[in-house]
């Protein structure tokens, strides 16, 4: 059985870009089918909390955001590297695919099909962005603006393949490939209507070919109560401690994190890690025992709890 353990569900961009990572490094793991939307009673034991999908978990330890969970896949598995093009490289086309496209695009995508989208989804993912219930008819109005904004960022993703070659960093897939494709991926699953955005520009289609051959890997499905099971028996690995810092920040410090973008639910626990790409903090919960939540740095708050 492997130790890698994807909590996810099958519509979720981000969660497309990990299941890439798992085919670009050809690995095999668990697949935990979790709701798309709250509550997600076998998740909250796990994460104390977080909400946003996907989630990875190894034993005991559990990673927050795609941009963590890459870093620790490619620390745990270097092999074929997804590198490619440098880990600077994928950040910046982080700045233009999930920044600033991936919201037009689903600004576009949700209020094209709003009337195709269960209410209870609507008010989900309103209370993610802070709102008390959804406007369904503001969406709807919404979306011809966003079609607008999007067509020049989708040009500007297609001239970042005019370098000829099948990836953004030549032959060779990496995961500025993926992070850029995985808001296409939503577009292009949104159905005729809101695919046709993308007939426009053929390279954007010839690339978005050569990163869904990679695959998703080895996946066997899993019973989220099994994965709760593996968390409970393990303990959490070792931590990289806490660095001497400016902020102040100690060992077991009691903190909590929080997304600064959205789903802005705070994760309370002890702190074990605080450097320059990482912060990790540990909590014990009565279902699973003592767990490690780890989060990127960049894009979470931590606070210190009185």
């Amino acid at each position: 059985m492997t130790d890698l353990i994807l909590h996810h569900y099958d519509g979720s961009p981000f969660a497309e870009k990990v299941r890439l990572m798992m085919g670009l490094k050809g690995l095999a793991w668990q697949s935990v089918d979790i709701p798309f939307i709250m509550p997600k009673p076998d998740l909250m034991p796990l994460t104390g909390g977080y909400r946003k999908t996907p989630v990875l978990q190894i034993g005991a330890d559990i990673y927050c955001d795609t941009k963590l969970i890459a870093e620790e896949l490619e620390r745990r598995h270097p092999a074929p590297s997804m590198m490619a093009g440098s880990l600077g490289f994928a950040q910046a086309v982080s700045g233009l695919a999930e920044n600033g496209m991936f919201w037009t695009i689903a600004g576009f995508v949700m209020g094209t099909n709003a009337d195709k989208m269960p209410a209870a989804f609507h008010d989900d993912r309103a209370r993610m962005r802070g709102a008390q219930g959804a406007n369904i008819d503001r969406l709807k109005a919404a979306a011809p603006g966003h079609l607008e904004q999007l067509k020049p960022q989708l040009s500007w993703a297609e001239d970042l393949l005019a370098n000829g070659g099948t990836f953004l960093a030549g032959d060779t897939a990496g995961l500025a490939d993926l992070t850029l494709y995985h808001p296409l991926w939503f577009l292009g699953n949104a159905g005729r209507k809101v695919r046709a955005v993308l007939d426009p520009h053929p390279a954007l289609g010839r690339f978005m070919e050569a990163v869904a051959a990679i695959g998703h890997g080895t996946k066997q499905d899993m019973p989220s109560a099994d994965a709760l099971a593996v968390a409970r028996d393990a303990a959490p690995g070792e931590t990289s401690g806490v660095a001497e810092n400016a902020e102040g920040w100690q060992a077991g410090d009691q903190v909590s994190i929080t997304p600064m973008d959205y789903a802005r639910d705070p994760v309370l626990g002890a702190l074990v890690t605080y450097n320059g790409q990482e912060i990790a903090v540990r909590r014990t919960d009565e279902t699973v025992g003592d767990v490690t939540i780890h989060f990127p740095r960049v894009g979470f708050a931590i606070r210190a709890v009185k």
